[in-house]
């Protein structure tokens, strides 16, 4: 059986090749869902979609006219940290952030990570969020944004910050 999923997988692959399909790997653990974040889940909170973080944003990058950042701030006297997509967005794109949680607090964690979103963009440039949650000192405790555009699909995501 092992065999035949084997070459079941490799001709698949050489049919994706030969026919210039792009076959990318997802950065996302299976079976993520924006519920795993929303509503207060998982120790997330939401926030409004303007919202900004503060100048130094640990991580972003552009797809075209695209933003996508990962955004820190301050909330109750709490470092926390979320994802966000702005400019020229179309219906159809997406961001979501990652947690991974490797030492101290991992009890709401989903190994390897959790993937929080995605979330979608609705309207053309509509600026959107994940709900936020605290960061960390601990270098096991870490977050990352991705997204991918409506217009290719292709998922990007930054490094684990």
């Amino acid at each position: 059986m092992r065999l035949f999923r084997s070459t079941l997988a490799t001709a698949t692959a050489l049919c994706a090749v030969t026919t210039g399909v792009v076959l990318a790997q997802p950065a996302q653990p299976a079976q993520a869902a924006a519920s795993d974040c929303e509503g207060g889940a998982r120790g997330f909170r939401d926030h409004p979609d303007n919202a900004e973080g503060d100048t130094d944003k640990p991580a972003d990058f552009s797809l075209g006219s695209v933003r996508i950042t990962l955004e820190k701030g301050v909330y109750v006297d709490q470092q926390i940290a979320f994802g966000k997509i702005s400019g020229r967005t179309r219906p159809g794109d997406n961001v979501w952030m990652d947690w991974r949680a490797n030492g101290w607090d991992n009890s709401n964690a989903v190994s390897p990570w959790l993937q929080c979103g995605p979330f979608t963009v609705r309207s053309a440039g509509q600026s959107l969020t994940t709900p936020f949650r605290r960061t960390s000192t601990d270098p096991q405790y870490q977050f990352r944004v991705c997204g991918s555009l409506a217009s290719d699909g292709v998922v990007r995501c930054s490094d684990w910050w």
